[in-house]
C-alpha cells in the first residue's frame, strides 16, 4: 500500500503522538485504539476486549492508556516459566499481566520507542513489584523493526495494537521470527483492512496515530508472516471491536465516518484482528520438558458463560461446585497447551455479538443455551459444563481423572 509520507515521517509522527498519549493520556475523554482514554474509559474497553477484572485490578495505576484493541495474554496461553517479548509496551499494561503468568522463574520483556511511555512504564515496575511479589519484567527503548532482544531468545512474542503503525511490518515479522526460540510462537492483537481505505483516511495524522492509516488488508498480513519463515498462521478478524467505537461516538471514527463514501461505516473496512503463529522446530518447554517432534496446532477452546459476578462464577456467599470443578479443569487445559478463552456475558457481552456461532445459537436458545463452548471454531456444547473427561476426548488428550474440587473461596470478598 502506498503511502504520501516516508517511513521517517510516520516513526516521528507517532513517537511525537504517544508522548502526548503518554503524558496526557489519563487525562484525555478521548477513545480509541491508541488515542489515550480516562481510566474508567480503559478499564471497560479492556473488559470489552477479553481482559477480566481480577486481571485489572492487580495493575499499577496509569499502565492501562485504552490503547488496546485485542487480549494477546489470553491468545497466548502463557505458561509458568516462559520467556515473552511485548512489541510496543506502551506503560506495561499486558508486560505487567503476562509477567504474573509466567510467574518468577519467567521473564517478561517490553520494548518501546517512544522515552516517555518507557519512562511511564519503568515507573510503575516498584509498584508491580509490591503487588506482586516478583521481579521479572524490564522495559527496553527501541524500535519494533530493531528489536534490542538475541536471536532465539525468546519463547512468545505479544503485541498489542502496535505493528499496523510500523511503517516496514514486513521487517517487523522478520524480527519476530529471529528473536523467537524454535518452536516459540506469536499472539498479537492488531487493526487490519477488510477492504482498502480511501486515501483521504490515509493521510489523516489522526487516523496514523489512531491505528487506522498504517493498517493493511488481512491477506497482506498473513503473507508478512509466512514470508517471514512462521507457519500455523491463524487470523480471527473481530469486526464488532471497531462498530463498538462507532456505537459509542468515538471521535477518530466519526470523523473517518465523514470521509467514508455514502452508506459506509468503518467496520466496512477496519477489523480487529487476532493473529496466532508459530516459529518451525521442536520447542523447548520451561523445566527441560520437551514438546512433541511433531507440533500440532494451538486447539482453542472459547466459553460462553451466562450473567455472573465475576469472571470464573466462583463469588459469593454461596459457590456451585460444579463452577469450581470447570475452573480447575480449564487451568488444567491450560497447562496442556490449549488456548483457552472466557466470556462472561455480563462481563463482555461484545464478545456473544462477535461470534456468528454464538450470536445464531443465542437467537434460537435464548440464555437457554448457555454455557456454550466453541471448540476449534465448532460448538462442542450448550447448556452445561462439560467434565474433564469430555473436554480431554474432544481434545484428544490424555491423564483425564478429575481431582476432588479445591476449596473455593469468593472471588470478590463476599461483596457479591
Amino acid at each position: 500500500m502506498a503511502h504520501s509520507i516516508d517511513s521517517d515521517s510516520v516513526r516521528q509522527k507517532v513517537r511525537e503522538g504517544y508522548s502526548q498519549i503518554a503524558q496526557h493520556g489519563s487525562e484525555r475523554r478521548q477513545s480509541s485504539c491508541c488515542s489515550g482514554m480516562s481510566a474508567v474509559d480503559s478499564d471497560k474497553l479492556a473488559g470489552q476486549i477479553g481482559y477480566d477484572a481480577e486481571e485489572l485490578a492487580g495493575l499499577p495505576d496509569g499502565a492501562n492508556i485504552g490503547l488496546s484493541c485485542g487480549n494477546p495474554n489470553a491468545l497466548a496461553a502463557l505458561q509458568p516459566g516462559e520467556v515473552v517479548l511485548d512489541l510496543g509496551a506502551g506503560g506495561g499494561f499486558d508486560v505487567f499481566i503476562a509477567g504474573k503468568k509466567v510467574g518468577a522463574s519467567g521473564r517478561v520483556i517490553g520494548v518501546d520507542m517512544t522515552a516517555e511511555m518507557l519512562a511511564k512504564a519503568r515507573k510503575n515496575i516498584g509498584v508491580y513489584r509490591e503487588r506482586s511479589g516478583l521481579d521479572n519484567v524490564e522495559f527496553q527503548l527501541g524500535e519494533i523493526e530493531h528489536l534490542p532482544v538475541a536471536d532465539a531468545s525468546v519463547d512468545v512474542v505479544i503485541s498489542n495494537c502496535v505493528i499496523n503503525l510500523s511503517p516496514d511490518k514486513p521487517q517487523v515479522w522478520r524480527e519476530m521470527a529471529r528473536v523467537l526460540k524454535p518452536g516459540g510462537r506469536v499472539a498479537v492483537s492488531d487493526l487490519a483492512l477488510l477492504e482498502a481505505l480511501p486515501e483521504a483516511v490515509r493521510e489523516m495524522v489522526e487516523a496514523l496515530v489512531g491505528c487506522v492509516a498504517g493498517a493493511v488488508l488481512v491477506s497482506e498480513t498473513e503473507g508478512m508472516a509466512r514470508v517471514a519463515g512462521l507457519t500455523d498462521i491463524r487470523l480471527n478478524p473481530k469486526p464488532g471491536y471497531v462498530d463498538a467505537l462507532v456505537d459509542g461516538q468515538d471521535p477518530l471514527y466519526l470523523k473517518i465516518m465523514a470521509h467514508l463514501p455514502a452508506g459506509a461505516k468503518p467496520g466496512d473496512y477496519v477489523t480487529s484482528l487476532e493473529i496466532t503463529a508459530r516459529k518451525p522446530g521442536l520447542a523447548s518447554r520451561p523445566n527441560s520438558i520437551q514438546l512433541q517432534p511433531t507440533m500440532k496446532p494451538m486447539q482453542e477452546l472459547a466459553v460462553y458463560d451466562p450473567a455472573m459476578c465475576c469472571s470464573t462464577g466462583i463469588c459469593g456467599p454461596e459457590v456451585d461446585p460444579k463452577l469450581v470443578q470447570f475452573a480447575a479443569d480449564l487451568d488444567w487445559l491450560k497447562t496442556q497447551g490449549v488456548n483457552v478463552q472466557r466470556h462472561n456475558l455480563s462481563q463482555n457481552p461484545a464478545a456473544f455479538v462477535e461470534n456468528e456461532l454464538v450470536r445464531t445459537t443465542l437467537m434460537e436458545k435464548g440464555e437457554a443455551g448457555l454455557p456454550l463452548l466453541v471448540l476449534n471454531g465448532k460448538i462442542a456444547a450448550t447448556g452445561r459444563y462439560p467434565n474433564r473427561a469430555e473436554l480431554a476426548a474432544w481434545l484428544g488428550l490424555k491423564g483425564t481423572a478429575t481431582p476432588a474440587p479445591a476449596k473455593s473461596s469468593c472471588c470478590c470478598g463476599g461483596a457479591c
